[in-house]
C-alpha cells in the first residue's frame, strides 16, 4: 500500500466528562478520576431505578461568537470545541479546503425538542425561533460545525446509536482510501438528558447498585456489573493520507490500519456473539494482519451483562486467551454517539506512552465472560496495533485497527 492510501491520524479534540480538551480526557482517565454523580433529575423520578451520569463539567462558552453559537445545541458546542482542537493540532488554524466531515449522534438535543413540544402544547407556535430548528435536524451539529469552521468539502452524518462516533471513523477512513478526500475529520458527539437514563432503565440496561458510590456505578466485566451509565461530549480525529501528512511535515500520531463493520439480525438489543466475532474478524481482514498482531482489544463492554458476555467470548474465539483486553466506560461512563471516537483518541494515547489503562471498578471478572487476560491496573507493556470495537442498539457492530506510527 502506497502513502496516498495510507490513512494516519494528525490531529484529536475531545470535549468529556473531565472537561474540554484531550489533555484533560487523557488526565482524567490516568488518574482514574471520577466523573459520575447524581443527577438531580433523576433522585426525583422513583420508577427510574438509576440515579447517575457523567456530565461534562459547567463552562461558559460566550467567548463563542452569538452568530455561531445560536444555531447550536450543546452537542453542537461540544462538535465545535473538538474540531477546533483537532484541526489545530494538524496544524491548520483553519479548516482546509475540500476538507471531509464525517461526524453523528445517537439523537438531536432532546432538549431543545422538549422545549419546542411545550410551545406546541401550549399553542404558542409564535415562539419557535428559526435558531429552534436549526438546532433539531439530525444533522444539525454537523452543519453548525461546517458553516462555523467553513468545512466546505463532502459532510455526512452517520447515526448509529452507540457506534456512530466509530462508525464515522471508518467513513472517513475509507473515504481517504478510496480517494473521495485526502482528509477528513471524523467521529461523534452527544448531549445528555435524562431521558436516556430513563429509556435504558427501561430496558433494565442501567446501573443500579451505586446511586450511593457514582464513582463504583459502572464495573464493565465484573460479577456484581448491573449495567452502564448514561454520560456524554465529543471526540473528533482528523485523517488524512500519510502522503498528505509527510508533505506537510506534520507529526504522526497513529496509522488506521482496517474497518469492518456488520448487521446483527438476531436481536434489536441483545448482541450475538457469532455477529461480533465476525465483525472483528472482519477488520483483521481489512488490515492484512493476524490476530496475534494486535497487543490490546479495547473493548465496547458498557457493564451490561448480556453485552460483556458476547464480546468477551467473541474475542476469546478471535484472538484467544491471551488477549489483553480493557473498557474505559469505568472512567467515563457510556458517551453514546461520541464513545467510539472519544476511546479512540485514548487509544491513540495509550500508543504513545506504550501503557495500557486498567478497567476501572473491575475486581473479579464474570466466569461466564471469555477467557482473556483482563487488565485491572495500569500496564506498562510494548503496544503497536490496538483494535477498537463499538456495537450499537439496532445491531450496528463496527472494529477500528489503530496502529503506532512505525
Amino acid at each position: 500500500m502506497d502513502d496516498s492510501t495510507t490513512v494516519v491520524i494528525t490531529g484529536m479534540g475531545a470535549v468529556s466528562p473531565y472537561g474540554p480538551g484531550v489533555q484533560k480526557l487523557w488526565e482524567g482517565l490516568s488518574q482514574g478520576a471520577n466523573c459520575m454523580h447524581a443527577v438531580s433529575e433523576l433522585t426525583e423520578l422513583p420508577m427510574v431505578n438509576t440515579k447517575v451520569a457523567a456530565t461534562v463539567p459547567d463552562t461558559d462558552y460566550s467567548f463563542i461568537p452569538r452568530k455561531i453559537r445560536r444555531s447550536m445545541s450543546r452537542m453542537g458546542i461540544y462538535a465545535y470545541l473538538a474540531a477546533q482542537e483537532a484541526l489545530q493540532q494538524a496544524g491548520y488554524e483553519n479548516a482546509p479546503d475540500h476538507l471531509g466531515f464525517f461526524m453523528g449522534s445517537t439523537l438531536n438535543s432532546i432538549s431543545v425538542w422538549l422545549e419546542l413540544a411545550s410551545y406546541s402544547q401550549g399553542a404558542h407556535l409564535e415562539r419557535i425561533k428559526t435558531s429552534d430548528f436549526l438546532q433539531i435536524m439530525n444533522h444539525s451539529p454537523l452543519a453548525a460545525v461546517c458553516q462555523a469552521l467553513k468545512i466546505n468539502g463532502p459532510a455526512m452524518g452517520g447515526s448509529e446509536a452507540c457506534a456512530t462516533g466509530l462508525m464515522n471513523m471508518g467513513l472517513g477512513f475509507l473515504a481517504i482510501r478510496s480517494g473521495l478526500v485526502s482528509q477528513a475529520l471524523c467521529g461523534g458527539t452527544e448531549e445528555y438528558h435524562p431521558m436516556f437514563s430513563a429509556c435504558f432503565d427501561i430496558m433494565q440496561a442501567t446501573s443500579t447498585n451505586s446511586n450511593d458510590n457514582p464513582s463504583a456505578a459502572c464495573r464493565p466485566f465484573d460479577e456484581s456489573r448491573t449495567g452502564l451509565v448514561v454520560s456524554e461530549g465529543c471526540g473528533l480525529v482528523f485523517m488524512e493520507s500519510k502522503k498528505s501528512a509527510l508533505a506537510r511535515g506534520v507529526p504522526i500520531l497513529a496509522e488506521v490500519l482496517g474497518f469492518y463493520s456488520n448487521t446483527d439480525t438476531e436481536n434489536m438489543a441483545f448482541p450475538s456473539q457469532k455477529t461480533l466475532e465476525a465483525c472483528m474478524r472482519g477488520a483483521l481482514a481489512s488490515a492484512h494482519i493476524s490476530p496475534k498482531q494486535v497487543d490490546l482489544l479495547n473493548a465496547h463492554a458498557t457493564g451490561t451483562i448480556a453485552g460483556d458476555i458476547a464480546e468477551t467470548q467473541a474475542a476469546q474465539a478471535v484472538f484467544g486467551p491471551s488477549l489483553k483486553i480493557n473498557s474505559l466506560k469505568g472512567h467515563l461512563g457510556h458517551t453514546m454517539g461520541a464513545s467510539g471516537s472519544l476511546e479512540s483518541i485514548a487509544c491513540v494515547k495509550m500508543l504513545a506512552d506504550q501503557q495500557i489503562l486498567p478497567t476501572k471498578n473491575l475486581q473479579q471478572p464474570d466466569a461466564r465472560c471469555g477467557r482473556v487476560d483482563y487488565v485491572r491496573s495500569p500496564r506498562q507493556t510494548p503496544l503497536h496495533i490496538i483494535m477498537k470495537n463499538s456495537f450499537a442498539i439496532g445491531g450496528n457492530n463496527c472494529s477500528l485497527l489503530i496502529r503506532r506510527p512505525l
